[in-house]
């Protein structure tokens, strides 16, 4: 895989889907807190890579990023993002993050707006903008502590811990994929992903060897095929009818290597302080971003109250609320996710029509589609 080395870090990045074209504005994405890049291959990259160029790239101390000792804030991870655009002489890119890579997205916006085509915000939660909620205080604990329990999973932070990075990582180990809904896994996935895997990656669902193996055999796919050839021969391996599809939510080996190397970075680096400081995406800020803005989060995700309030502040921000899902909806519910992304990228660069109508028209023209007699 190709690395940018700057400093203190080398930088893991991948380049996939479309060829990009000279001075098109890619989609980027930034995972989350203790996952990497793979977090979307089998969600917004199997759907959008056909025809879309998708930059990925592991943070520092995530993935086969490097673990420097130190500068974890959110603008020392916009600027490493700045660094690789240059690197790639990418001027613009439609940023897209999730979780704390959502965070960074921001700060990125916040810093850098003349580079953001459009931004969006993937269920991420904001002290400026919501207090820190407690898990006694989330309505839908109750319901996921359930199906954790249904799943064999025994043991529960206490009630009155508050949601933050460090406890959405303790229950990463517990089945913490769960918390969004998964019921499967795929093994193909979490091989491909490399010793790096986080909990919520080893548990994508929906989704079989034989399903990816065919989603890459489609017309149009060849460019993600080419670019990925160890994942398209993973999913054929896994599309022989002997083969393991799913392993059970009470396997104590998913992601154990992952969680290691989080457990590393947490003792070892400043990045249990430093990945605590929001100051780069100050409220005061917010409204000052002009791009074209999507929200969108998870319907049972306790990151909600942050997105009504964004929803306030950004001029051109629009939401979208993802149906009986959580945090982890863009591998719950990928095909609705990059659906989504596609129509808002797509709205964005169409000429002609103010971007919110853009959207909306849209939006309204895949609902008549699904309405329409068969």
């Amino acid at each position: 895989m190709p690395s940018l080395t700057r400093q203190d870090l080398r930088m893991n990045y991948q380049l996939v889907g479309a060829d990009l074209r000279p001075g098109q504005a890619p989609v980027a994405m930034i995972h989350g807190l203790g996952a990497n890049l793979a977090f979307w291959y089998l969600g917004a990259v199997r759907h959008l890579a056909a025809d879309l160029p998708i930059l990925l790239h592991d943070l520092r101390g995530h993935g086969a990023s490097s673990m420097p000792p130190s500068h974890y804030r959110l603008h020392d991870l916009a600027a490493d993002f700045a660094a690789l655009l240059d690197h790639l002489q990418i001027d613009r890119a439609h940023v897209v993050g999730h979780s704390h890579g959502a965070r960074v997205a921001l700060a990125f916006a916040i810093a850098h707006p003349d580079r953001v085509a459009s931004l969006t915000v993937a269920d991420t939660q904001l002290r400026a903008l919501q207090r820190p909620m407690r898990l006694a205080d989330w309505p839908h604990w109750p319901r996921w502590k359930a199906e954790l329990a249904g799943q064999g999973v025994t043991s529960f932070p206490p009630e009155d811990a508050e949601i933050d990075f460090r406890l959405l990582a303790d229950l990463g180990p517990r089945g913490g994929a769960a918390l969004a809904g998964a019921r499967g896994a795929m093994r193909a996935v979490n091989d491909e992903a490399g010793p790096e895997d986080p909990p919520e990656l080893s548990l994508l669902p929906g989704a079989g060897g034989g399903r990816l193996a065919a989603a890459l055999a489609r017309p149009g796919a060849g460019a993600l095929a080419a670019r990925m050839p160890r994942l398209a021969a993973l999913a054929a391996e896994r599309a022989a009818p002997d083969a393991p599809r799913r392993i059970d939510l009470r396997s104590r080996q998913m992601g154990a290597r992952g969680s290691q190397k989080w457990q590393t970075l947490l003792e070892t680096t400043t990045a249990a302080t430093e990945l605590q400081d929001e100051g780069d995406v100050p409220a005061d800020r917010l409204p000052g971003l002009t791009m074209p803005v999507l929200l969108i989060y998870g319907a049972l995700s306790h990151c909600v109250p942050s997105s009504e309030r964004l929803l306030e502040v950004i001029p051109d921000a629009r939401r979208i609320m993802v149906p009986n899902a959580g945090h982890f909806f863009p591998i719950v519910k990928p095909r609705l996710f990059a659906r989504a992304l596609r129509m808002f990228v797509a709205g964005v660069e169409t000429a002609g029509t103010p971007a919110r109508g853009r959207f909306r028209e849209r939006v309204q023209a895949a609902r008549a589609a699904r309405m329409r007699p068969q």
